[in-house]
């Protein structure tokens, strides 16, 4: 009997080590939540209701072969809460010089993003989302994933690698 407990407990720990393995190193299903990345990400006015959910690739971090793009829209640790995820799309790579688009903390002058830093902002003008303006440039050590698609919503389903900020009217 304790022989058989010993082989189910095995094969449960084995199975949670390779679950956590697959969420650290190669990816995982995240819920879009709030309105900062609409209409790209959670458009439309029933927000409560319409949670996305994205895939999150970490395969590029984990193999060290992430190049930051702009517009690549990524998943972070919060630099003002490292418990706390955040999900923003990219402005401004190393070397570039980026015009903060709110008036936070920068007051709309220029800033050079260092290197292994890059500049994230909100696709949603309209919100008080928490990015680059409020906390400054983000050190690519924060970033955790990369934002590949859409899978949920069925009807929404699509790759987001190279998509671009949507302009039009956000939900409310």
């Amino acid at each position: 009997m304790t022989t058989g407990l010993l082989h189910k407990l095995r094969y449960f720990l084995g199975g949670g080590m390779l679950v956590t393995a697959v969420y650290d190193y190669v990816g995982c299903i995240q819920t879009v939540r709030g309105l900062s990345m609409s209409p790209t990400l959670n458009p439309g006015p029933d927000l409560p209701r319409l949670r996305e959910k994205v895939w999150v690739s970490k395969w590029e971090l984990t193999l060290n072969r992430y190049t930051p793009r702009v517009g690549d829209i990524v998943v972070f640790k919060s630099p003002k809460d490292g418990k706390k995820l955040a999900m923003k799309r990219i402005a401004g790579i190393e070397g570039d010089v980026v015009t903060p688009s709110k008036t936070v903390k920068y007051k709309l002058n220029p800033v050079l993003v260092k290197p292994g830093h890059v500049w994230v902002e909100a696709d949603n003008p309209h919100t008080n989302g928490r990015d680059s303006n409020e906390y400054g440039q983000l050190h690519l050590g924060l970033v955790t994933g990369l934002v590949k698609r859409i899978i949920w919503p069925y009807s929404r389903q699509q790759n987001l690698r190279d998509s671009k900020p949507l302009q039009g009217d956000v939900g409310s």
